[in-house]
């Protein structure tokens, strides 16, 4: 039964993760980049799970559409592309932030309940691991960017691979803080 309720909450885990993820995107787009509201929505039952923008058409975009209508659109809003970055990496960074907050200082310091803190910090570290792995092997099989790793990388290499490291490193640093300290 235990084994049952473990499956159950990783698959928990993963759904609120793709929405935190998308919604670190929504976020960045619409208080950052000012995209109105009207122009930006969270699309997560369309495969892959994104954020929509609408074009001048009315009709709604996702990343990576053959065309680069999605980025047209885009740069509408932020014209000399001062906030790409932080609007593709927004996703990583809010989720990462929500997780390591929600998972050391709710349920590990103020629930004392270091094992499903640390079954959300493992649980996201390995969803992000998939999740780049994923996208940069499907980036080189395809020969064009598939995800928000491979994306920012076209533009700012090296800024991304220090925004990945550093909010990987925060998920081993807390990982390891509450398995030797917990209770």
């Amino acid at each position: 039964m235990q084994f049952i309720v473990w499956m159950i909450s990783g698959y928990v885990l993963l759904f609120v993760h793709v929405w935190v993820h998308e919604l670190g995107h929504y976020l960045v787009g619409r208080y950052v980049v000012k995209i109105p509201k009207e122009n930006i929505r969270i699309k997560l039952t369309e495969y892959p799970p994104h954020v929509a923008l609408k074009d001048e058409r009315g009709q709604w975009l996702k990343p990576g559409d053959e065309h680069g209508n999605y980025v047209h659109t885009y740069f509408k809003y932020d014209t000399a592309g001062k906030h790409s970055l932080i609007y593709v990496m927004g996703g990583f960074i809010f989720q990462s932030v929500s997780f390591l907050l929600v998972a050391f200082f709710i349920v590990y310091l103020f629930f004392n309940e270091p094992g499903i803190s640390n079954f959300i910090v493992g649980g996201s570290f390995l969803f992000n691991l998939v999740y780049v792995a994923g996208d940069l092997i499907g980036s080189r099989v395809k020969r064009t960017p598939i995800g928000d790793t491979s994306a920012a990388l076209q533009f700012a290499p090296v800024k991304t691979v220090l925004i990945l490291s550093l909010l990987l490193a925060s998920y081993v640093i807390v990982y390891i803080y509450v398995g030797f300290f917990g209770r």
